[in-house]
């Protein structure tokens, strides 16, 4: 498996920044968020990303994917584009593209998102480069294995990829080997999280914590992945309450012999 890093968490390293991080904290590289306010914007892809990848390529990491700004769901956008032809320039082999929230009216979102499903198909096809969707809990589309296959029944698996995410899929779906068995065609990389129930005044609100220390049942997720043979990318979130480049680095380290423990052998 190549476990990589998103970087969304740490928007000020640059590209000689995160090279010397995931040497020093045993990442294999990571997920790079291109967004606006980051190094790497939709904007600059094209002029960047393929050196981005080179300097990481020559260091002996990867950049495993790509993550798109979360509203970026239609594939005819200007900076959609870009991004898969940066990509594509630079031998990345796939963007996390943006979501589909639910507005009220299932039917006409759900057609509207089918319809831009099948033109990030189409990018792919042109660029080489999958289209990640990812299952974000709460008000959007897709936001479980069951909703996913609503809206990808018919697509190539070559071209559009389900990114399962731990966390997510434990506030709002099934165990996750039947998660992973009802997008199995389309399964290609998995987000790393693990979330927690706490009740306040407000009611119960939950929150990401590392790996371990929330109510994801990862012997069922190690489980689930020996026995498909998944050896994908695998994207730790590190979406937890931590300050600074050294603080995260030490959890993802963490983060990663931990899940070691499920994932290998």
């Amino acid at each position: 498996m190549l476990f990589v890093y998103f970087t969304k968490t740490l928007p000020t390293l640059q590209l000689e920044d995160w090279v010397r991080w995931c040497g020093t904290y045993g990442l294999n590289g990571v997920d790079l968020a291109v967004r606006p306010g980051y190094p790497v914007t939709p904007e600059n892809a094209l002029e960047k990303l393929p050196r981005w990848r080179e300097t990481f390529s020559k260091a002996g990491l990867a950049i495993g994917l790509v993550t798109a700004p979360t509203s970026l769901n239609d594939p005819d956008h200007p900076d959609a584009i870009r991004i898969f032809k940066a990509c594509q320039a630079a031998g990345i082999p796939g963007v996390k593209v943006g979501y589909f929230p639910f507005d009220g009216d299932f039917q006409r979102i759900s057609r509207q998102a089918r319809r831009a499903l099948e033109g990030f198909a189409t990018l792919a096809e042109k660029t080489g480069v999958k289209a990640l969707f990812h299952t974000h809990s709460g008000r959007n589309l897709g936001n479980n294995a069951a909703g996913q296959r609503l809206l990808l029944e018919g697509l190539d698996p070559h071209r559009i990829g389900s990114f399962l995410d731990t966390g997510h899929l434990a506030l709002g779906g099934g165990p996750f080997p039947m998660e992973m068995e009802l997008v199995k065609p389309w399964f290609s990389s998995l987000a790393i999280k693990d979330v927690e129930w706490t009740k306040g005044a407000k009611g119960w609100k939950s929150t990401i914590v590392p790996a371990g220390q929330g109510i994801v049942r990862w012997n069922e997720v190690g489980i689930a992945l020996k026995s498909a043979g998944f050896q994908g990318t695998v994207s730790l979130h590190g979406e937890y309450a931590l300050e600074g480049a050294v603080q995260r680095g030490e959890a993802a380290a963490v983060e990663k012999a931990f899940l070691n423990k499920f994932f290998s052998g």
